[in-house]
């Protein structure tokens, strides 16, 4: 009896889904916690061992060894098999749920009872009638299961109690997720064997002695934090080992409840380079098995880093990131937050979440209503999913804190002690009464003095500006207008051991690359972001400045229109007149904290009652069901579209041609909807005949060193691109 057209026999695919069970269980404990008295893991055994049998019909053997057409769900026969064995509609739910939503299975239901589309008497129960009896008694029986006389049973109750707005509304909340986690499981459990993932590993105790063999003591902070066995909230200067505060705070949880783990960062580069960091044997778990990623480019990363074994594809490399396999995972708010707004594959994002721990870097530089939503998410998920949490920061305003603190029920939040603090002695600001442009020539002079130099611009054009206007042997220019191809080699420079005596940026250098530079010259920007990015000067710890010493954050003064479209001017205005009183001094972080608090002016976590609104989403997400409507909402918030630099073409043609898609994806460029829409005049709609995607080709020049620039191209030919009609 066959499972696969590839030959695999239904039996061993079954047996393949249970082998995965122990490991899912070790994995995933806190599961069972909502089931009460009844055996969850039994009930996943049972779904899995039913969950395919409706495969065994005359027609879906067809189909599997002549290629016959079969228009039947396989689903549908496989639960009212089980209904023959269980009542437990948690079982049968789950079953029928393991491909399609049940709006599709209704429709489909429809259809056949109709015979509007399949002109036939009795579909179902000849469907019924067709399956191979003495196999399944022969294979059930080898599972403990008493033979019966099978009938036909009607499963379209189940079906409408999930689909009815009226029935929904009186289920219990324990009901709804009983059936996440099981529909859920048996989906995980069925993905992972059809694509020959056989094991789900955890994280031992053993994988964190990278902690434990530094050649310095932990600091304080650093112990309080190992030994916190709940929710946490750090608040340190950058470089004093926050990241391994977390991962020691995490190693305690683990010691109580296994439980996936999650990394939660801002940005693509700081999200590379942590997953390197976390998987290496110096500073991580030493195991690239147990640490995955996600985010919008996550394939050209794991394309370039992750080795893939005999006969592994890159999509298979991306679908262990994707799936439930890996326990410690480097994402994006966004690739948690989707969930709240029931994007397709929720259920399987809850049960992943169930139990978690998170742990949260900088949460506080999203803008002001994502920053409330993700607090409203972890407030749910610590309620709901008894998640555990771990928000650490450099630069928070005291208001920040504090809810932050509410939210994770904790009363005071860990600290370095008084004594490092006061020995920190990293920073010196001196405020330049100009613009940037004007800063050129003293940038150059500290280069040819041998310094290590970071400028950060608030524009990609004005970056691209001053990395052409300075001369260096070695220097690299980072921002969001570069391709995936020579972004991933920029990230790769910045993390050598050589790293460029020159970088340039915008604000994806803000957040938690490892870099370490002797100064700093950057355009204004609200306070909370400028220490972000002095965060990257003097980041070692053996690094002192002296009082004697000339500063070496340097911040120009000059606010432009531009800048006001990206920071609140305020704001802009607030920082620079706090940092006039605190000029070519030693900056204390007790000062810092001061100063925050006289920027940044508090608001309540609740305005607009989002919290309700936001709830709202998360109460009416039921399982089995499709929620296009606030998917559709959550998407919106990207601002982002992938256009081909037109000198690119011919190389993008030439990786098409030799069939290599991945490479021909890494030369697109990501450009906002705006500045699209402000370049129609530059683009059109082209479709390659063997890329078989309608993309737009931007008629802009396009520079590996620089990125994509505002210098259009002219006399374009646009007639040679059409090979197809619009």
């Amino acid at each position: 009896m066959l499972a696969k057209s590839d030959g695999l026999l239904l039996e061993q695919h079954i047996q393949d889904l249970l082998d995965i069970v122990p490991d899912f269980q070790m994995a995933f404990p806190i599961l069972q916690t909502y089931f009460d008295n009844v055996d969850f893991w039994k009930c996943l055994e049972q779904a899995i061992i039913f969950h395919d049998l409706g495969k065994a019909t005359q027609g879906f053997q067809l189909l599997m060894k002549k290629g016959h057409p079969y228009r039947f769900r396989h689903e549908i026969i496989s639960a009212i098999l089980a209904q023959n064995y269980t009542h437990d509609e948690l079982i049968i739910s789950a079953i029928l749920a393991h491909h399609k939503n049940f709006e599709k299975l209704k429709e489909l239901l429809n259809e056949y009872e109709n015979n509007k589309k399949y002109n036939q008497d009795r579909w179902i129960e000849k469907e019924f009638e067709e399956l191979n009896l003495a196999w399944i008694a022969d294979f059930l029986s080898q599972h403990e299961f008493e033979k019966k006389n099978l009938s036909v049973n009607s499963i379209e109750l189940i079906i409408k109690k999930w689909t009815s707005r009226r029935t929904k509304k009186t289920l219990f909340e324990l009901e709804k997720f009983q059936n996440i986690f099981l529909s859920a499981s048996l989906s995980i459990c069925d993905h992972n064997a059809s694509a020959g993932i056989k094991k789900i590993p955890i994280i031992e105790q053993n994988n964190f002695t990278f902690l434990h063999n530094k050649p310095y003591p932990p600091y304080k902070h650093q112990e309080e934090s190992w030994q916190m066995r709940g929710n946490a909230l750090l608040i340190a200067p950058t470089g004093q080992g926050k990241t391994e505060s977390s991962l020691g705070w995490l190693q305690n949880q683990l010691k109580t409840r296994q439980g996936r783990a999650f990394y939660i960062l801002p940005f693509t580069a700081s999200i590379n380079a942590m997953t390197k960091r976390v998987s290496s044997v110096k500073n991580g778990f030493g195991n690239e098995e147990l640490v995955g990623l996600l985010h919008g480019k996550a394939k050209f990363f794991i394309d370039e880093y992750y080795e893939k074994k005999d006969g592994q594809s890159l999509k298979d490399l991306v679908d262990i990131n994707k799936k439930i396999i890996k326990p410690f995972k480097v994402v994006t708010p966004f690739q948690i937050l989707k969930w709240a707004f029931g994007v397709k594959g929720f259920e399987k994002g809850f049960t992943e979440l169930a139990g978690s721990y998170l742990i949260f870097d900088e949460i506080h530089i999203y803008d002001r209503e994502l920053f409330r939503r993700i607090l409203f998410f972890i407030e749910w998920l610590i309620e709901k999913l008894h998640v555990k949490v771990f928000i650490m920061t450099a630069t928070m305003p005291s208001f920040m804190q504090e809810h932050i603190k509410k939210i994770l029920k904790i009363a005071k939040e860990i600290k370095p002690n008084e004594a490092l603090i006061k020995s920190i002695q990293r920073h010196k600001i001196k405020l330049l009464d100009s613009s940037i442009d004007e800063q050129k020539q003293f940038i150059q002079s500290k280069i040819n003095s041998g310094k290590t130099v970071l400028v950060v611009c608030n524009t990609v054009a004005k970056a691209q500006d001053m990395y052409k206007a300075i001369t260096c042997k070695h220097k690299t220019l980072l921002h969001s207008s570069f391709n995936a191809k020579d972004r991933l080699e920029k990230e790769k420079s910045l993390l050598s051991d050589e790293k460029p005596q020159l970088l340039v940026g915008t604000q994806a250098i803000e957040v938690s690359l490892d870099i370490d530079y002797d100064l700093i010259v950057t355009e204004p920007a609200p306070l909370d972001a400028l220490l972000q990015r002095f965060g990257r000067v003097y980041r070692e710890k053996d690094r002192v400045l002296k009082e004697s010493d000339e500063a070496n954050c340097f911040v120009t003064c000059a606010i432009e229109d531009v800048h006001k479209k990206i920071y609140e001017k305020e704001l802009i205005e607030k920082t620079l007149a706090e940092l006039e009183d605190v000029q070519n001094v030693v900056l204390n972080e007790n000062v810092v904290q001061k100063l925050l608090d006289n920027i940044y002016k508090p608001f309540e976590l609740n305005e607009d009652n989002l919290r309700e609104k936001f709830r709202g989403y998360l109460d009416n997400l039921y399982p089995f069901n499709v929620y296009e409507e606030s998917e559709e909402e959550f998407f919106e918030q990207f601002d982002g579209i992938e256009v081909l630099p037109i000198e690119l073409f011919n190389e993008f043609n030439e990786y098409v041609q030799n069939k290599q898609y991945l490479e021909a994806e890494k030369l697109f460029v990501s450009i906002s909807k705006k500045k699209y829409c402000a370049t129609k005049d530059k683009s059109f709609l082209y479709e390659h005949k063997n890329y078989k995607k309608t993309f737009p080709i931007i008629s802009l020049k396009y520079d590996k060193n620089l990125g994509l620039l505002n210098e259009k191209i002219e006399k374009v030919d646009h007639q040679q691109f059409y090979n197809w009609e619009l």
